[in-house]
């Protein structure tokens, strides 16, 4: 079987590029252009070296590990161990699944396009044309996904600092304009910070009489939140006055609260 490098680095490439950019979505971390674009070549790179040069399995699969640590290492900077090892473990699973939907598309493009490309593609075995329109249909894939994303789910940094008790919180959080929480005996805002974060770790170990309660309603049902009213809160430089609760879910990828849009 007659393989084309040209043909292997565009697939490695567009199944690099998909799978990062799938793992940065699921984790809901920004994505850095520039910094996927690396991951992917090198990711391609390597794809082709490994065929070139017969690397063999045990060999081959430390170094696979490798590189796929350097790649979720370089495309989602500044990550802690905890979510680097969450990355790794979503990168290959993103990777495992569209290499299926891939075979399934490669498949399906024989039978409905057999006799055309058979005709324009290489005469060997590996048909170059097939692949080359699967790696185009990938990349044009992450470029519809990612601007249908980017539309949905404008998400906007914020740099937060919440004093509270002669204590000082500094936080990164995401600017929200489906959070619409509001105390409803003074009617503030609410902002909503992980129950695993430092501030929010402060928030539950104030005394009962000193926090101020929120109800909330979802699809899934209803509950009480508890918050306190700090001192003072400045995001982005600007002093904003709200309160400040703690929630269950801390799954805010790598942000530590929710901020509404109404306090930017």
């Amino acid at each position: 079987m007659t393989l084309y490098i040209d043909v292997l680095f565009a697939i490695n490439f567009s199944m690099d590029f998909l799978s990062l950019y799938l793992t940065s979505v699921i984790l809901h971390k920004r994505l850095y252009k520039s910094r996927i674009l690396i991951s992917s070549l090198i990711g391609a790179l390597y794809g082709v070296i490994e065929i070139i040069i017969n690397i063999n399995v045990v060999l081959g699969a430390i170094i696979n590990l490798a590189i796929s640590i350097i790649m979720c290492v370089i495309t989602f900077k500044k990550s802690s161990f905890g979510r680097l090892l969450v990355s790794l473990i979503l990168f290959w699973g993103a990777s495992a699944s569209l290499g299926g939907i891939m075979t399934l598309l490669y498949n399906f493009i024989n039978k409905i396009f057999y006799e055309f490309i058979d005709e324009y593609s290489y005469t060997e075995i590996y048909s170059g044309a097939r692949f080359f329109i699967i790696a185009s249909l990938s990349l044009l894939i992450a470029l519809i996904i990612s601007r249908i994303y980017s539309s949905k789910k404008d998400v906007k940094e914020v740099e937060a600092c919440v004093i509270y008790k002669k204590e000082i919180y500094k936080s990164k959080g995401i600017c929200d304009s489906g959070n619409l929480l509001k105390e409803p005996i003074s009617g503030k805002c609410v902002i909503l910070v992980s129950k695993n974060s430092l501030l929010g770790t402060a928030i539950e170990n104030e005394q009962e009489i000193k926090k101020k309660y929120i109800p909330y309603s979802v699809v899934n049902g209803e509950g009480i939140l508890k918050g306190i009213v700090p001192d003072k809160i400045i995001i982005n430089n600007n002093e904003v006055t709200a309160i400040v609760a703690t929630i269950d879910n801390s799954n805010f990828g790598e942000y530590d609260m929710i901020v509404p849009s109404s306090l930017i």
